[in-house]
């Protein structure tokens, strides 16, 4: 039939917020994994000079969290990292707290430099906070940090908020004190050393660490000797690395390929294989998204 005759019934479907399933202006679905997000990488080095610059301006009463968000470069995305998680970079500066609160989003700390002195307060729990540890904060747990050291401390931090906001399940209350009141001084299940994770050796180890603890997050300790190499397949699972010592280079599919010292973080995102190489004796930290694939049977490998 005539398009032009058939142009009111298909402006009629529109009014009534109708899409004919025939005349899809694009498919819903596909053979096989169209990725959206690339692989990228970004540097310590350039987020820490750049939040000393803004640490001249940008006072930690303005900000809620004085941070650099890794925003993976492509059309249309002004915030995450990967599909379901975002990292950033953040800094608080000697003397400083910043205030606590809480949100439905989990979140978790991989500590780049940081002198004694430095902790997260978690429901009340001071977690100290030195160089190599993961320091959790799940979901709706109030948390705020504070560095009573005499330099500035950085960190990374790795959220699923692009996930929550995607599931419209985001709540965010900031702590009607400012910052919590510090009630338990012991050791926390929420701080992870590295070195103490991986124990003692120097031979390749994968360690899974927080199981249990972040229901949407998965995290695993990589050590790999100098010259040791690991092959990740083709999955449906998103993957963030950061290098907590060493140096090691990444190789992901479509020709990414850096060499990563401390604190540089590398995204390979859902349906991109990739494979980690040590160019020295190399900790890294792995943050990935499995745990929601596996729990909705959508992990896959190609």
């Amino acid at each position: 039939m005539n398009q032009d005759v058939l142009a009111p019934y298909y402006g009629e479907l529109g009014r009534l917020s109708f899409s004919p399933g025939w005349a899809r202006p694009e498919p819903s679905m596909w053979e096989a994994p169209k990725p959206k997000f690339k692989p990228a990488v970004w540097r310590f080095a350039a987020a820490k000079t750049a939040l000393e610059r803004a640490g001249e301006f940008v006072p930690i009463e303005q900000a809620e969290r004085r941070n650099l968000i890794m925003v993976n470069p492509v059309a249309s995305n002004f915030y995450a990292t990967s599909r379901n998680l975002v990292s950033a970079y953040q800094m608080v500066k000697a003397g400083e707290k910043a205030r606590s609160h809480r949100h439905t989003a989990a979140a978790l700390r991989l500590v780049i430099e940081a002198k004694p002195g430095t902790y997260t307060v978690v429901d009340g729990a001071r977690v100290d906070m030195a160089p190599g540890d993961v320091v959790l904060t799940p979901s709706w747990c109030w948390h705020g940090h504070a560095n009573e050291s005499d330099g500035a401390s950085y960190w990374i931090d790795f959220l699923d908020v692009p996930f929550i906001q995607h599931s419209e399940a985001m709540f965010f209350e900031p702590h009607p004190s400012g910052f919590e009141k510090i009630t338990d001084n012991g050791p926390s299940r929420y701080r992870i050393p590295a070195r103490n994770a991986l124990g003692a050796g120097s031979g390749a180890k994968v360690v899974e660490i927080a199981k249990g603890l972040m229901p949407t997050i998965g995290l695993q300790l990589l050590r790999l000797p100098a010259g040791k190499r690991r092959d990740m397949a083709k999955t449906t699972v998103n993957h963030l690395y950061a290098v907590i010592s060493g140096k090691a280079r990444i190789e992901a599919e479509g020709g990414a390929s850096e060499s990563l010292g401390v604190g540089d973080v590398m995204v390979a995102p859902s349906w991109h294989a990739h494979a980690l190489e040590a160019e020295q004796d190399a900790v890294l930290l792995q943050v990935s998204d499995e745990p929601l694939y596996a729990k909705t049977g959508l992990v896959k490998t190609g």
